[in-house]
């Protein structure tokens, strides 16, 4: 399968980023297309995936196609993620913007791991498991749980964007924000507003808003690359 590429033979959103960032940042979503998702369509014909029957005549079914559907879902959301990236100023609703979707990105990745790695155990159609059955959540849950919670310091910044106070900012020719794992130093805004040397922080503890969407966006991706080298792709990197 890896006469297909996704430059002539993905769909709209993989043929636009494959040489915006994912020929040179996560190659290895490529290689798992060519490896997985490819033998579930019907391509050369379409891009549609194949029906039931022809899938359990190659020996494939609803769990592949449920792992197909979670790395393209990835995609989608790496990719506005990486559209708020391109502009040098941001605001604080673009940072909050782009880093749920990192966070989002990182979930499914948590969940397409667990399920890649124990295809059994989770239905591929529950959301939340019901009775004994075990669904996305418990797969997401899993991974983090035996992988040490990866990237929390992200997702912790995540949750105190949307799930707390609005985070406190200095406006000039850009907007400075406490950078990640610095946020609940300045819990209290007046840490911020009433600064008698903001100065001495700019810099150290107050960043620009797209620093730290940079920051979050490298290492999400970096951690994508190498998992799916490591679990997916049983170890291949790409030539150089």
């Amino acid at each position: 399968m890896s006469d297909y590429t996704l430059a002539q033979h993905g769909d709209p959103v993989e043929r636009h980023y494959e040489s915006l960032f994912i020929s040179r940042e996560f190659p290895s979503y490529q290689r798992f297309w060519q490896r997985f998702v490819v033998p579930l369509t019907n391509r050369p014909i379409d891009i549609r995936f194949k029906t039931p029957d022809d899938l359990r005549a190659i020996g494939k079914g609803d769990r592949e196609i449920c792992i197909a559907q979670l790395h393209y879902s990835i995609l989608r959301h790496l990719a506005r993620a990486f559209d708020l990236r391109v502009h040098h100023q941001i605001d604080l609703d673009q940072l909050t913007d782009g880093m749920v979707r990192l966070t989002g990105a990182q979930d499914i990745a948590f969940e397409l791991l667990q399920r890649f790695g124990s295809p059994q155990s989770y239905d591929p159609w529950l959301a939340v498991g019901s009775g004994k059955a075990k669904g996305s959540k418990e797969a997401r849950q899993s991974w983090q749980k035996e992988h040490s919670y990866p990237l929390q310091d992200i997702r912790d910044y995540r949750n105190h964007l949307v799930h707390g106070r609005i985070l406190p900012s200095v406006i000039g020719p850009s907007v400075l924000v406490p950078r990640i794992t610095k946020e609940n130093d300045y819990f209290d805004w007046r840490r911020i507003t009433h600064h008698s040397n903001i100065q001495a922080v700019i810099g150290s503890d107050l960043i620009e808003a797209s620093q730290v969407l940079n920051q979050a966006w490298r290492s999400t991706v970096d951690y994508l690359e190498v998992q799916w080298t490591k679990f997916l792709l049983n170890g291949e990197v790409s030539p150089t």
